[in-house]
């Protein structure tokens, strides 16, 4: 009796053994990596004329934030062409209440490791073809932000399984001795917001006045305190735009003031106004050079922008006063404005590192 009771024993412990071996090994990888478990609702990408795509202008414009000491948002991004039906033929549900019914999702993931730091989860409604607002979803045991530190990173968006978009980015972190500094050291969004520009077009008076865009933030450790860690700083700018290497038209700080200043070749900065920790999106109309009246700034309009090859040189003077100097070329081929490549989303084969813009606007690359 006692042989077979010994024998018993030894046979209820060796499976528990192994199970425990196995939690143990699954708890280790916990702490590698915060992978999140992808929906069992599989999407018809079928649905939708493309692949989604996060757009860029809401990546860029304040959609992802950092706070200087490392809490990263992702609250205000927006997405297009989203699947509007799942294999099964239902309707695509985007605003689930369980975290494991949520088929919207971005891991933030190291590029060094590959190891996933964290997930944000999120809900649409209504889903709309193009400009779906991604609403950063707070239901049980979903991160409200993720902590990270200096490094290279990189978002990964999922709807249901597939992995449809990413956004690379860099974290830098400046430090300081002052000992009377809220923060010893900061740390700061970098990537995408230096490489892209873009304009659109504003309906005025009948005519369409191009509207460029360009991006800034402040990345000073002149922090005012812990409450309150996105101080304003003086940041200027100007820009110069050219065809076929003549000069068309500008904006600059004299076009401010005198009207008469339209006239001329730009020469002056431009404040850029308040400037914080995050980066927004400061736009600004052209005015064109040379004006044929002194008195009334004229506008570059659509209708000024014949064939030929374009620049756009944005000098900008950040917190630190340090001056830079970028170009964005384009071009305008059969009265059209012949797309970037990586926005051309018949010529890049990629969909994860398409610029989605929409048809209005046209974004241009750093050369």
């Amino acid at each position: 009796m006692y042989k077979l009771n010994w024998i018993l024993l030894c046979l209820i412990l060796i499976p528990f053994s192994n199970g425990s071996a196995q939690i143990g090994s699954k708890l280790k990888n916990a702490f590698k990596s915060k992978k999140s478990k992808a929906s069992k609702v599989e999407l018809d990408f079928s649905s939708t004329p493309y692949m989604p795509a996060i757009t860029m202008e809401s990546l860029l414009s304040g959609g992802i934030h950092l706070t200087v000491d490392g809490k990263l948002t992702t609250k205000g991004l927006s997405v297009a062409f989203l699947p509007t039906k799942t294999k099964k033929g239902e309707k695509a549900n985007y605003d689930a209440f369980k975290k494991e019914d949520l088929l919207l999702r971005a891991e933030v993931v190291d590029r060094l490791s590959k190891n996933v730091l964290g997930t944000f989860h999120y809900s649409v409604n209504p889903v709309l073809k193009i400009g779906s607002v991604m609403n950063q979803k707070q239901v049980q045991e979903t991160d409200d932000f993720i902590q990270i530190t200096a490094g290279d990173f990189q978002l990964d968006f999922y709807a249901g399984s597939t992995h449809y978009y990413t956004f690379p980015f860099e974290v830098i972190k400046k430090t300081t001795d002052d000992a009377y500094a809220a923060f010893s050291e900061c740390l700061f969004l970098k990537g995408p917001w230096e490489e892209w520009n873009y304009f659109d077009f504003t309906d005025y008076n009948d005519h369409q006045n191009i509207v460029w865009h360009h991006f800034m933030d402040n990345t000073t450790t002149n922090i005012e305190n812990e409450f309150r860690v996105e101080k304003n700083c003086d940041y200027k700018f100007k820009y110069e735009l050219r065809k076929d290497g003549k000069i068309i038209g500008a904006y600059d700080s004299r076009m401010q003031g005198s009207k008469k200043g339209s006239i001329n070749l730009p020469k002056d900065y431009n404040s850029g106004g308040s400037t914080r920790t995050k980066w927004i999106n400061t736009s600004v109309q052209v005015t064109k050079i040379p004006g044929t009246n002194p008195d009334v700034w004229q506008q570059l309009r659509r209708s000024d922008f014949t064939d030929g090859k374009y620049e756009m040189i944005v000098y900008t003077i950040d917190c630190t006063n340090q001056e830079k100097k970028r170009s964005f070329p384009f071009q305008v081929s059969g009265g059209k404005f012949v797309l970037h490549q990586q926005q051309n989303r018949k010529a890049h084969q990629d969909h994860t590192s398409i610029v989605e813009g929409g048809p209005g606007q046209f974004w241009y690359r750093k050369q």
